[in-house]
């Protein structure tokens, strides 16, 4: 036998408690009963005293509670097995870790305000299975795709502008990464997002997404940071900053979103570009939009379920209540009635 909530036993302590109390209440009632009363006198004056009755309504009371609590802790016993269907999507999100994404046009920063959107898109997903890609010069799996979203979160909280020592923003390596990790034979439906500030300095990534809608793969566009440029601050070991990143010339390096890109990429998978700005976060209109998405059958599990039992220990709660509102602590006398002719 198994419990649900073991932890509700706990509360079994309190009836040693009142199996205590009990005990002494009826001792002191006998013994102040006697004080007034010779015991050898109990049975003409006070003919229906019956200290068993009462001792056996005590003893029914405090085990109702035993069972009670019992019944409530949820007992099980014996198993079956239930087919289950999930269904639900892939996603890959894939975050820009350059140092473009430290500019702060948006607030706090391009990255704190892409890793508040993932944060919340992680806690609205239901049953889809989830993955992280990191990228900046080029990409790498962050978290593989997964139903724990407790185990994405801790990924995602790992992830720093930084992480990758390849400096640039490559985006056609994190579209690459992504469709060589989705599987290619199943039929569940495949979606990537991408949150980047839209700088590109290297290779294509137009006709990479174009292979990605040939695969059945939705690709979502996130653009974080304004089209008039920001400099890219340089942060101490305080994240404080201590200057701007400059070029070869010395003059201060403007990063400028670049939406027109990111407009592209979605586009040609039928996809949404969404814009992220210093007002409102995009995530309800994200997952709106993926919501919309025939959903898969992931995958078909058996899954043990344990038998529920409580119900006989609340039939024998209802029974020991019934007999304590049944049976009377005195019991009855027959009285002899001589009347007068």
């Amino acid at each position: 036998m198994r419990f649900e909530n073991p932890a509700l036993l706990n509360w079994l302590l309190i009836v040693p408690v009142f199996m205590i109390l009990s005990y002494v209440g009826f001792h002191l009632k006998k013994r102040n009963l006697k004080q007034l009363i010779s015991p050898a006198l109990w049975p003409k004056i006070i003919p229906s005293l019956s200290f068993t009755r009462r001792f056996w309504k005590r003893a029914a009371l405090i085990t109702a509670i035993s069972v009670l609590i019992i019944c409530i802790a949820r007992p099980q016993w014996g198993v079956r097995f239930e087919k289950i269907e999930r269904k639900g999507l892939d996603i890959f999100i894939a975050l820009d870790t350059s140092l473009s994404m430290s500019a702060q046009d948006i607030r706090p920063s391009r990255f704190k305000k892409a890793f508040r959107e993932i944060q919340g898109l992680i806690e609205a997903l239901k049953g889809d299975r989830v993955g992280l890609i990191a990228f900046s010069g080029e990409a790498f799996i962050q978290s593989p795709l997964t139903r724990d979203y407790s185990a994405a979160r801790l990924f995602l909280n790992q992830m720093r502008i930084g992480m990758i020592p390849t400096p640039g923003t490559n985006l056609t390596d994190a579209i690459k990464i992504a469709l060589s990790s989705f599987q290619k034979k199943d039929s569940r439906r495949k979606v990537l997002i991408v949150f980047s500030d839209g700088e590109q300095f290297a290779k294509d990534p137009i006709s990479l997404a174009e292979k990605a809608k040939k695969q059945g793969v939705i690709i979502y566009t996130v653009g974080i940071g304004s089209g008039e440029g920001e400099p890219i601050p340089i942060l101490d070991a305080q994240g404080n900053i201590s200057g701007y990143k400059k070029d070869k010339n010395g003059s201060v390096v403007l990063s400028k979103m670049n939406e027109s890109l990111l407009k592209q990429i979605a586009t040609k998978t039928t996809g949404t570009y969404f814009h992220s700005d210093n007002s409102v976060l995009v995530v309800d209109e994200l997952y709106r939009a993926i919501s919309n998405l025939e959903r898969s059958d992931l995958e078909s599990e058996m899954m043990q379920r344990h038998e529920e039992q409580y119900q006989w220990f609340l039939l024998l709660v209802f029974l020991l209540l019934l007999f304590d509102s049944l049976f009377f602590e005195r019991k009855s006398v027959n009285r002899e009635w001589k009347g007068r002719v």
